[in-house]
């Protein structure tokens, strides 16, 4: 398994070069095709009588289709190293669910992460929350200010999930490039220690016998699990958080866990996030 084909998301007014590099950089290990992704829909104002100026709303998809256009121009020149095996897809749709829908033609999603990510509007910025939930494709989120992309310390959040079986399958690609792997499972009282020691055991058995050598601990949570586990990523100087994505949809949003929320929105590590 490998990632033939990477999918890169460019929101329409943010520059989005962090997710631009970690695509770049990810081509190269991997001699992906790289396929970028924008949509957006104008914020037309609407009258009183729930109309809409036909003028205007001519205008805003005008601006629309320059900014996709402004989108597609940096797309080409940051990855003009892989000129040959670039594709463009955009359209005028809600973001999260445009992505998910191209997600079918990729192995891999990355997307960089706002630094007002809580503000994110669902017709102009990509939710990343949403895409991951709705992709079924492993989403590689890149934090603000990100300047590369190394793949040497990685650190697997396990949970015993379905979530994060899918995840570390996922990973794997990127998993057999780092040179320090490392599984952690966090359990909240130390009754529960042996138990989680035998599971993360497993799984770098199961690394293992895939060539991938791990070392795997437990840790007793010292509170929030998000914030602990960026701690230990942080410390470790880790480059790749893996993690399985929780969520119910409630009321026509995703209601996250506590872990993914931290990623989604704090993460000081790149992070890998399949639901």
């Amino acid at each position: 398994m490998t990632y033939r084909s990477l999918m890169v998301y460019l929101d329409l007014e943010q520059g989005s070069e962090p997710a631009l590099r970690a695509a770049s950089e990810l081509a190269g290990r991997f001699k992906s095709r790289v396929i970028g992704v924008t949509a957006g829909l104008p914020a037309a104002p609407i009258h009183a009588d729930g109309m809409i100026a036909s003028s205007v709303l001519e205008v805003d998809y005008e601006q629309l289709k320059q900014a996709i256009g402004r989108c597609e121009a940096r797309f080409r020149s940051a990855l003009k190293d892989f000129a040959g095996s670039l594709e463009w897809r955009s359209a005028a749709a809600y973001p999260a669910d445009f992505l998910a829908a191209e997600a079918r033609a990729a192995d891999l999603l990355v997307v960089g992460r706002s630094e007002n990510y809580t503000a994110l509007g669902p017709h102009q910025l990509l939710d990343i929350g949403d895409a991951v939930m709705k992709a079924g494709r492993p989403v590689l989120v890149v934090p603000p200010r990100r300047t590369s992309l190394a793949l040497d310390r990685v650190l697997v959040a396990w949970k015993d999930t379905a979530e994060s079986r899918k995840a570390i399958s996922a990973a794997l690609p990127l998993l057999r490039k780092a040179t320090d792997l490392t599984i952690i499972e966090i359990v909240a009282e130390e009754g529960g220690r042996d138990a989680a020691t035998a599971r993360v055991a497993d799984v770098a058995n199961w690394l293992l016998r895939h060539n991938v050598q791990a070392s795997a601990r437990v840790e007793l949570s010292a509170g929030d699990a998000g914030s602990q586990l960026d701690a230990i990523a942080s410390e470790a100087r880790i480059d790749i958080i893996v993690a399985g994505a929780y969520g119910h949809a409630r009321l026509q949003e995703w209601i996250f866990g506590g872990v993914t929320r931290h990623l989604l929105q704090q993460g000081s590590a790149c992070v890998l996030l399949v639901h």
